[in-house]
């Protein structure tokens, strides 16, 4: 129910049922007005990723510096993640991460802003 508790979500009848999707609907939309990325770490997009590019990790790093504002330990956490040399720059914007993510999110955007902020 902690859901219920964030700001323009309004309250959720005890009891209530919601179908799996109205759940993520009402997740995304909360996850949206907070700024984050709105991932959920499905790796549908990472399956397909010619580079092979991890999305969700690279966009959980992010989420941790948007969220909770730790620059340090989320640039820490991307430059391990990226230590082998694949980055969110490594992206050549095939457009099949994107064609797959059922959250339906700007994957490739998010990865420029992601390189933009981690890779300076």
């Amino acid at each position: 129910m902690h859901i219920a508790k964030q700001k323009g979500c309004g309250k959720i009848p005890p009891k209530a049922r919601f179908t799996q999707q109205e759940i993520i609907h009402k997740a995304q939309k909360i996850m949206g007005a907070s700024g984050i990325i709105p991932c959920t770490a499905c790796r549908y997009c990472t399956k397909g990723c010619p580079q092979q590019i991890p999305i969700p990790d690279i966009f959980a790093s992010m989420n941790k510096r948007i969220g909770s504002g730790q620059l340090d330990e989320s640039q820490a956490d991307y430059d391990k993640l990226t230590a082998s040399g694949i980055s969110a720059s490594s992206c050549i914007e095939c457009g099949q991460c994107e064609n797959v993510c059922p959250q339906h999110i700007s994957i490739i955007d998010n990865l420029k802003e992601c390189s933009r902020t981690f890779e300076k």
